[in-house]
């Protein structure tokens, strides 16, 4: 609210956030409830599960590096749903962009500084163009962006297989039995100090603040909440809704694509100290990226500053899973799968905790 004090606006963020803290705290309890009966105790999983990844070197690079992929992916969804168009492909998205950056990385050599920021220009309209065309099919055909977002994860899984399987591993020596491409210094994303991860983290919350302004402040921003409101409230005040999806689907695109790059040409994933181009890609190791986004866009109620922080919450719990898999013997990929569905599941629905609030206080929240 304008000439509202910057203490009134901090504790209004705080209360705003009071819902969603509740939701964790149950997501924690349910998800305890589970472990129990799988006959762990959760005090003790959870405990190795942090301080795996809060408190080892490789530990704290993930989630750095799963921090700033989560964010990406997470602005990749809400800035087309705040168009009303649900952008489902942030998955085939960031495969676009990486496979493109990992292109320019090996078959383009360029001087080190231009070499990665063109890498990661390319990458972005890779991604942008991915998104573009089922935003215009929802646009001027009415195709569901739903439906044709997915369908063409699938197509951009079968191209990179194509691409990593059929191209660069016929045509790099090294990596005649399927090894990884390793990319080139110059090429690389600088690193954090004292972290092995890349810069990306920083870039992404960068991203995040600006979409925020973009949103908030611009005519663009405008256009696209317009149009989010229907049609035809877009139309009386001169928006076309059409451009609009189609702009607000060619930008999140453009942001999967950039978190594509960084998964290429970052340091923090599993080819160590290096950056490369992962044959595991081709399996679909990093398919569950634009979906984690999702849920972590879902989680921060559409709030690009929020998803930084909902992002990096999932984040750690992907980054010290290892160490669950590893001490409890019981407790497989599945399960833990299960595990964090539930903290998600009342993370992204927070209405329990909204009316659990509301007894407390003797009061409704809507």
């Amino acid at each position: 609210m304008k000439g509202e004090s910057p203490r009134g606006v901090v504790g209004a963020t705080l209360i705003a956030a009071v819902p969603q803290i509740v939701a964790l705290l149950l997501g924690l309890v349910a998800a305890s409830l589970l472990i129990l009966a799988a006959g762990y105790n959760p005090l003790v999983v959870f405990g190795t599960l942090f301080r795996s990844a809060l408190e080892t070197p490789s530990g704290q690079a993930s989630v750095l590096t799963y921090t700033g992929i989560y964010t990406l992916t997470a602005i990749a969804f809400l800035v087309p749903g705040k168009a009303s168009i649900w952008n489902v492909g942030a998955n085939g998205q960031v495969y676009l962009g990486g496979i493109v950056a990992g292109v320019v990385a090996i078959y383009l050599p360029l001087p080190p500084i231009l070499w990665p920021i063109a890498a990661i220009v390319l990458a972005c309209v890779a991604g942008g163009i991915w998104g573009l065309v089922p935003g215009l099919l929802e646009a001027y055909r009415n195709a569901s962006a739903i439906v044709t977002t997915i369908m063409m994860n699938y197509i951009a899984v079968a191209l990179i297989d194509y691409m990593i399987l059929g191209v660069i591993v016929i045509k790099v020596p090294t990596v005649a039995q399927y090894n990884d491409v390793v990319i080139s210094q110059g090429a690389m994303i600088p690193t954090l100090p004292y972290f092995s991860s890349s810069i990306m983290v920083v870039v992404a919350v960068l991203v995040a603040i600006g979409t925020l302004y973009l949103l908030q402040k611009t005519t663009l921003g405008y256009r696209i909440r317009a149009t989010g409101l229907g049609r035809q409230p877009a139309e009386a005040k001169g928006i076309n809704p059409r451009t609009s999806k189609a702009m607000a689907m060619f930008l999140g695109g453009a942001i999967a694509g950039l978190a594509g790059a960084g998964d290429v040409l970052g340091v923090g994933h599993s080819c160590g100290t290096v950056a490369c181009l992962q044959t595991d890609w081709a399996g679909g190791w990093f398919f569950g990226e634009g979906f984690a986004g999702m849920a972590a866009a879902l989680v921060a109620a559409n709030n690009p500053v929020g998803s930084i922080f909902s992002a990096a919450f999932f984040a750690v719990l992907v980054s010290g899973s290892s160490a669950v898999f590893t001490n409890f013997s019981g407790l497989n990929l599945y399960f833990f799968y299960a595990v964090q569905g539930l903290i998600v599941a009342f993370m992204a629905a927070p209405y329990l905790s909204k009316r659990i609030i509301g007894l407390v206080r003797g009061r409704r929240w809507t």
